[in-house]
């Protein structure tokens, strides 16, 4: 869940506990704590110091006797809801300050990282990478004027990358023989190597977020230099 989404639900799920009368009414306080919850699980991770805290609150007094005024437990559930409240404010101060360095948009090609923006943003990082891969060679292939094997079908993966980084193209990438070699094999490794796995199984990895900016690297490395070296060729269409 983006910060700012989980902030702007935190904001007002705080703000409906404090116009509403949790502490009388049993179904509404279990509602509200089943939806801060999800979205401290959502926004945080379960295994965060909030999560566990919120876990321990308690809203019914320590001990029970008989003859307890309803106060008893009416106070229990306002302590609980307070301890809550202070735990949202926690999180949206962890969720404006806290967590991993923000990506950097400038550090990508423009368009590629329009394309992923939203997918980076949710964390969804197996889709990064797959978006990634199709991007990136639908793109080469369009600013190659579309080239076509010997039966008039469109080229794709490595031998996309083989005839647009090939010696005799327009659209070559390096100037000496060995960086022309490097790139096309370059182009061709994104394809095997990442491409094809990304675009047709899900992965499931501990490292995903790095994997998946990894990937995003090399596909916006290819874009730059094809920018950098034929932006005046490129088509569009």
């Amino acid at each position: 869940m983006r910060p700012a989404v989980a902030i702007e639900e935190l904001t007002k799920l705080k703000a409906e506990a404090e116009a509403a009368d949790l502490f009388r009414q049993r179904e509404s306080l279990e509602s509200w704590k089943h939806r801060v919850r999800l979205i401290f699980v959502r926004a945080l991770g379960n295994d965060n110091h909030i999560v566990e805290s919120f876990d321990k609150i308690r809203y019914s007094p320590t001990a029970i006797f008989g003859g307890m005024p309803r106060s008893a437990y009416e106070d229990s559930r306002r302590s609980g809801v307070l301890g809550v409240m202070g735990l949202m404010d926690a999180a949206i101060y962890e969720l404006q300050f806290g967590g991993d360095e923000p990506v950097d948009e400038h550090a990508y090609d423009p368009d590629l990282w329009a394309h992923v923006r939203g997918l980076v943003e949710d964390e969804e990082w197996g889709k990064v990478a797959s978006q990634t891969a199709i991007f990136v060679e639908n793109h080469v292939r369009t600013w190659a004027g579309n080239p076509q094997d010997r039966n008039d079908n469109n080229l794709v993966g490595k031998a996309l990358y083989l005839k647009v980084f090939d010696d005799a193209s327009d659209y070559r990438l390096g100037r000496q023989a060995s960086e022309r070699e490097g790139w096309r094999y370059l182009g061709m490794g994104f394809a095997q190597a990442l491409s094809n796995v990304d675009r047709h199984r899900i992965q499931t990895r501990d490292d995903a977020k790095r994997y998946a900016l990894g990937v995003l690297g090399l596909g916006s490395l290819l874009l730059t230099q094809l920018r950098y070296e034929h932006g005046d060729i490129l088509k569009t269409e």
